[in-house]
């Protein structure tokens, strides 16, 4: 149990980490960071902050739908919620704060970097099955009670996540979040996390 919580902790480490990397390449993120941090900026909140109150809300969500059926080891979900946001805005706000990636072939090698360890980060945590991620866990509990799949469901949150940064971008003129970056996302974060878990998490046991 301690070797998993361990792993379950760097995992985290680098996911929120690389996100941080990725917001400050400035070439766009991942639709649900894109939704996080064009919000965060429209209230006035940093994003770290804002994010934990994201992911606290599937949280939340899990416990309303399970009830007395919710795990006592999904409570670690509430360790990645604040550990994560805590860990973005310290890289965010304080390890980042005076880094500028100006050179675009610089900043696209860094966009890239960051997905690949994120993908890494996030398939550890779900490798040591330790516990559920809190918007992922929370999504395929939807999806069973409507009938439907994770896959299909995650894609229409994430058309929703696009949609709202869009509109808040055009309204509030806030930085753009997606961009060319958010299409790299799409196209190599999954398959990354398959390549790790096949080549990787397959032969290290966690």
């Amino acid at each position: 149990m301690v070797k998993k919580i361990g792993y379950t902790l760097l995992g985290i480490l680098l996911v929120y980490a690389s996100v941080a990397f990725a917001i400050k390449a400035g070439i766009g993120v991942l639709p649900v960071d894109a939704a996080i941090t064009t919000i965060a900026d429209v209230i006035g909140m940093k994003v770290g902050t804002f994010s934990m109150l994201f992911h606290g809300s599937f949280f939340v969500g899990q416990i309303v739908m399970e009830g007395r059926r919710f795990r006592k080891t999904e409570f670690l979900q509430i360790l990645y919620i604040t550990l994560g946001g805590s860990v973005l805005n310290f890289f965010l706000y304080t390890v980042l704060k005076n880094v500028a990636f100006t050179f675009y072939p610089v900043r696209l090698i860094v966009c890239v970097l960051a997905f690949l360890i994120s993908a890494f980060g996030c398939t550890m945590v779900l490798e040591t099955h330790l516990m559920r991620t809190p918007m992922e866990g929370c999504i395929q509990m939807i999806a069973e009670r409507i009938g439907t799949t994770m896959g299909k469901l995650r894609q229409k949150i994430d058309i929703v996540l696009v949609l709202v940064s869009v509109v808040l971008t055009l309204i509030f003129g806030t930085e753009w979040t997606l961009r060319e970056g958010t299409i790299i996302a799409a196209l190599i974060f999954g398959p990354a996390m398959d390549f790790w878990k096949k080549n990787v998490f397959s032969k290290w046991k966690l």
